[in-house]
This record gives C-alpha cells, sequence and structure tokens, in this order.
C-alpha cells in the first residue's frame, strides 16, 4: 500500500499543475516519472519509511529502484489511457 502512496506522489510531482513553476525551474528533473520515483523511494527508504530490514542504505537503494519502475510504468499506462496532459 505504501508503494502506491509513492507512486502517487511521484505522479503528482511530476504532473501536478501546482508544482509547475517548480517544474519549470528544474525542467530536467521534474519532467520524469523515473527519475523522480527514484528520489521519491530513496527517501522514503533512507527516512524509514519503507523498510526490508537490510540498513538504511540498502533499503533506501531497493526502494528507490522498486518506486522508480512502478512510477514509470504507471505513468506510460496513464498516458496511454488518458493521453498527455
Amino acid at each position: 500500500m505504501i508503494f502506491v502512496a509513492l507512486v502517487g506522489v511521484t505522479l503528482i510531482l511530476v504532473r501536478g499543475t501546482i508544482f509547475r513553476p517548480v517544474q519549470r525551474r528544474w525542467p530536467a528533473l521534474l519532467q520524469c516519472a523515473q527519475c523522480v520515483g527514484a528520489w521519491v523511494g530513496i527517501a522514503a527508504g533512507a527516512f524509514g519509511l519503507v523498510s526490508m530490514n537490510r540498513g538504511r542504505v540498502l533499503d533506501a537503494v531497493l526502494v528507490g529502484g522498486a518506486v522508480s519502475v512502478l512510477a514509470l510504468s504507471t505513468d506510460a499506462a496513464l498516458v496511454k489511457l488518458l493521453g498527455e496532459p
């Protein structure tokens, strides 16, 4: 369930209109669901929101990779279904 929330946060950061000023300031960072998903997952693993009991650093890497892949596939599916925003 937490992974769904992390993907949601990622998509809000990438596609949300409320973050347009920030997206314009750092377009390379905030226009890629996979990149933002990795950073959201790394932060969640590092802060202990998601724990795999492998240590904070390894948790951050594993959760970052998982959220990255999930965010990329979710974004691609939503673009396919709904079109480009």
